[in-house]
């Protein structure tokens, strides 16, 4: 299925796209929703084996324990710690990405018990909902939350979206007087909230604010009180019929009546509502002791002072002295290595400067009172810049003394933490660095090696290239870094210009910085991540035909751009930011994708979890608040959380983007256009936690369909740029839509998720256009349909019946992060259809050079192809053998030895069928074992189609664990 090495070539029949019409499907489709997950059992036996394990570590301290960062706290990455100990797991806050960076670097996820939050901020729970649903999926059985009063809203205002059906969450009552204790450690709770005059004075008058009182806005009621289940399949929108139709009215509004002021009802309320602000506004930070470890016996000074083995060896390693039968007294300290006490670790969030109280951390300062073990060991500090750096706050760090040394996670750090983002990005430069430019991200040191490794080949055509490519991808590097505008705001400093305190070691946190707590108490920076630039080159034009396509592609390039001189324009222009399904991996993303519509204006369509910080990648730390003023829209295909849990993150850096010019001048509203139910999750998100109504105006998907009278006016299409824009109702789930845009004289159509659908290829007739989502491959078909997604030949053929002159691919299912798996026959016959990747942007001018591409794409990832060739291969024997037993059953009992086996030959030189079943009066079958497939080509490996996909590249970075426990596998975790 890979061009011209081909393993296996399938020609599927266009007639598997099927168009699902109420009459014909609606008892099928009803008999499918109703069906169980197929992995419930799964769940169940991970579940069960989570718990076996953890009853057995309580009776045991740990033994290693240290803290490691896994979001630095940068602007577009979040501010993440995890805490590792050989028996449980803890995270202390969880920002967009989280898991994504988890899975990219190894981190363990899947043993979590207890996740700390410090305040109730977009930045510390935005990745909440995702990692949820993720640590669901794979079977842990429940999650305690720790944090401000009211944390567990979340999981309500986002129920429709977020369904916890087999996992428990629970809220810890998180009290000064009551602390938190297990086999590990214990953890007292800091409350620290707003002064309360200050507060005062920051809340708006009662008619500014009164909108918090009632979120229930005149217009929006029906989209309140519909309680839709989006991961349930929508039945009624296979006839594409038409839904409710909602006079929009911009949200939110900015005036309340008059008459607010006078009510006394009204002016009660809004005492209430100060009281609730106030307490919402609370942070908890944590101060955590570790359990004692008891030292170590030593037998042969037991032995030399005649202790006999038994009860006594025991009271001696619990720290009690005993006496001997002949009355010799045995001292616990003579014979054992001293007891560890337990180091202190402190976690602090302070957001305002007036929030800090001295004396709640009084018991830990180094005033030669406390004893020393009370000092902390280390402070890992979530405050923000300007409060850490307050000559208040450093007089505070002071107190501490000379041994405690300082993490720093807050916006003055720089680190993404993403490798995997930039090695890809490094390999696809090289097809063509207008499409793929190098990311603006230079927080990532590189590395370059002086006497790199000889490539394996003795070719000097290929020694020549891949000389020539190294020093281009090197002065491009170079090139990146000086046109930069200055160091970004907040850019990490090199540790010889790091601010000195006199009594303070202050440590600027980097993805995977590692501070070990227990055997040893040091810092290790060993394990950061650094751009190993000549071995992403390398690995590439070390296979085997590359350089000759990659030869042959670029002159077709400069052909086909020669040609069109003097005719290429700018705009309309495509950026896409993410182009993975379900959940974020470390090379593709939930979905997002940015329409430039000229220079100054620009729409966002769907917005996944880690799209603020997809932005800040590829348009550097610097300029992407200069994109963020150019945003004028974000479209919101439908309530999937991959689609849309990004928006608030996005929403709140558009405000910030417009403080950096004015801070008196509120920006205008964004225009939301999205599903009119997604007013619910964001008004519960304003009144619980952040303030984000005035950020955006809604107007609802249902308003805008093609068949309707047009809700956008005149001066909002103006204002977009754009001359019409239209949505249609697609098969996926409850009230998700397509778009069609025209910008100038393109037609740009985004399909969203669905199955293939009628009305959508009526939306985008003769578009110039279309990015249909491609979830899975055409032999998963039927899962496909099961989960409302397209395979790659469905999108293609959608396109070629709405007469779309050209065809994207996006929304790959993980097992496809590199490159999606596509039909042979596409492949000889495909002047029209590209792949879309992260962080790749295209003019309309670009489209006609996406087809070539891919030649030279299965040869940069050949091993990922060969993987799911050798997978496909599996599940046709798989497929086969069971087809063989249904049809002869006696076959089921035969012995192994007295049959046939059948040989998958793979040849990666050569198309060839797969074998077909031959229908005769006597057949004997032996499908090969499920573990191993013979190939021509000396691949014998193990094979397991649940495994994700995974790289030699990165080192594991956590402790290694028994074969019981159980990881987050992608393709476990599905298409949700």
């Amino acid at each position: 299925m890979y061009g011209k090495r081909v393993l296996f070539s399938r020609v599927v029949s266009l007639s598997n796209v099927r168009y699902f019409k109420k009459d014909s499907s609606k008892k099928l489709l009803e008999f499918l929703a109703g069906m169980p997950k197929a992995n419930s059992a799964r769940i169940l036996e991970n579940q069960r084996q989570r718990q076996h394990i953890a009853k057995k570590s309580e009776k045991y301290g740990p033994s290693c324990v240290y803290l490691q960062v896994l979001g630095s706290g940068a602007r577009g990455a979040p501010n993440t710690l995890y805490l590792f100990t050989d028996q449980k797991r803890y995270l202390f806050n969880c920002g967009e990405c989280t898991q994504r960076l988890a899975h990219e670097h190894k981190v363990k996820l899947s043993r979590l018990d207890h996740i700390f939050i410090t305040s109730k901020t977009w930045k510390n729970i935005g990745g909440l909902p995702g990692l949820s649903l993720t640590l669901q999926d794979v079977g842990v059985p429940s999650i305690t939350l720790h944090g401000p009063e009211g944390l567990d809203e979340l999981y309500s205002a986002t129920k429709r979206f977020v369904i916890m059906k087999d996992m428990n969450v629970t809220m810890a009552k998180c009290s000064p007087s009551e602390d938190f204790e297990d086999n590990v450690m214990s953890v007292k709770y800091v409350i620290l909230g707003p002064n309360d005059e200050i507060f005062s004075k920051d809340l708006k008058p009662a008619a500014k604010r009164q909108k918090l009182a009632d979120p229930i806005e005149k217009g929006f009621e029906e989209f309140f009180r519909d309680d839709t289940d989006y991961y349930k399949p929508e039945l009624r929108n296979y006839d594409g019929s038409a839904r409710r139709h909602v006079k929009p009215k911009p949200m939110p509004g900015r005036a309340a009546s008059s008459m607010d002021n006078q009510d006394p009802m009204k002016r009660k309320t809004e005492k209430v509502l100060h009281d609730l602000q106030k307490k919402s506004h609370c942070t908890v930070s944590y101060i955590c002791t570790l359990k004692k470890r008891l030292g170590t016996l030593d037998l042969a000074k037991c032995v030399e002072l005649g202790v006999k083995p038994g009860p006594m060896l025991g009271q001696l390693k619990n720290g009690h002295d005993v006496v001997l039968p002949d009355g010799t007294l045995v001292l616990s300290k003579d014979v054992k290595t001293p007891d560890d006490p337990g180091p202190v670790f402190i976690v602090l969030d302070v957001p305002n400067i007036s929030y800090l109280k001295e004396s709640e951390f009084s018991a830990h300062f180094a005033n030669g009172v406390n004893p020393p073990e009370n000092i902390p060991t280390l402070i890992v500090h979530f405050s923000p810049p300007e409060v850490f750096h307050s000559e208040s706050y450093k007089g505070f760090l002071a107190l501490f003394g000379p041994t405690t040394r300082h993490l720093i996670l807050n916006g003055q750090n720089s680190c993404l933490g993403s490798e995997s983002a930039h090695r890809t990005q490094h390999k696809l430069h090289l097809l063509d660095p207008d499409i793929f430019p190098l990311l603006k991200d230079v927080s990532m040191p590189a590395v370059w090696n002086a006497h790199p490794p000889i490539p394996k080949t003795n070719s000097p055509i290929r020694l020549k290239g891949m000389e020539e490519l190294k020093n281009k991808i090197a002065l491009a590097q170079f090139q990146n870094i000086i046109n930069m505008e200055g160091s970004p705001k907040g850019e990490h400093r090199p540790p010889s210009e790091e601010p000195k305190a006199e009594l303070t070691e202050l440590i600027a946190g980097r993805t995977l910085t590692m501070f070990h707590l227990r055997p040893k108490r040091q810092l290790d920076r060993t394990s950061e991540p650094k751009l190993h630039i000549q071995d992403y080159i390398q690995e590439t034009m070390d296979v085997d035909g590359f350089v000759g396509s990659l030869e042959q592609f670029r002159r077709l390039v400069d052909s086909m751009r020669y040609t069109k001189r003097g005719s290429q324009q700018e705009y309309p222009k495509v950026v896409f930011l993410g182009t993975g399904s379900c959940i974020p991996s470390k090379t593709r993303n939930t979905s997002a994708i940015v329409i430039h519509v000229d220079e100054n204006r620009s729409i966002l369509l769907d917005c996944g979890e880690g799209t603020f910080g997809q932005l800040v990648r590829f348009y550097g730390p610097k300029k992407v608040n200069s994109f963020l003023r150019t945003l004028r829209a974000i479209y919101i295909s439908h309530l999937h959380a991959d689609h849309h849990i990004g928006l608030i993150g996005v929403l709140q850096a558009r405000r910030q983007a417009y403080e950096e010019i004015s801070h008196s001048d509120p920006p205008d509203p964004i225009c939301l256009l999205a599903p009119g139910q997604i007013v619910s999750w964001l008004s519960l998100y304003d009144l619980q936690f952040e303030r984000i109504r005035n950020e955006f105006t809604l107007i609802p998907n249902q308003n805008l369909l093609v068949d309707s009278t047009p809700e956008l006016s005149p001066a909002i299409l103006a204002s977009l740029g754009l001359q019409q824009l239209h949505t249609c109702h697609v098969v996926h789930c409850p009230n998700a839509f397509g778009v069609a845009l025209h910008i100038s004289n393109y037609k740009i159509t985004y399909s969203g998720d669905t199955l293939p659908c009628e009305t959508l290829v009526k939306l985008g007739q003769d578009s110039t256009l279309l990015i249909h989502e491609a979830t899975m491959e055409d032999e998963l078909a039927d899962e496909a349909r099961m989960k409302m997604h397209s395979t790659t030949t469905q999108a293609i053929e959608i396109g070629r019946q709405m007469n779309a002159q050209y065809t994207v691919l996006t929304h790959f299912s993980q097992r496809y992060a590199r490159l999606p798996r596509l039909n042979a026959n596409i492949l000889n016959d495909n002047d029209s259809v590209g792949i879309a990747f992260d962080n790749m942007q295209i003019t309309m001018s670009d489209l006609d050079l996406l087809p070539h591409m891919y030649a030279p794409l299965q040869l940069m990832f050949a091993e990922h192809c060969v993987e799911m060739e050798l997978k496909a291969a599996h599940r046709a024997c798989q497929k086969l053998r069971a087809e063989a037993r249904r049809s002869f059953p006696d076959i089921a009992g035969t012995s192994p030895s007295n049959t046939k086996q059948l040989q998958t030959t793979v040849s990666p030189t050569r198309k060839s069928k797969s074998p077909e079943p031959q229908t005769t009066s006597k057949i004997e079958i032996k499908t090969p074992e499920p573990e191993t497939i013979k190939t021509d080509t000396a691949i014998t490996q193990p094979m397991n189609t649940n495994e994700p996909t995974t790289d030699n590249e990165t080192k594991p970075i956590d402790k290694p664990e028994t074969s019981e426990n159980v990881d987050v596998k992608m393709e476990n975790v599905g298409e949700r």
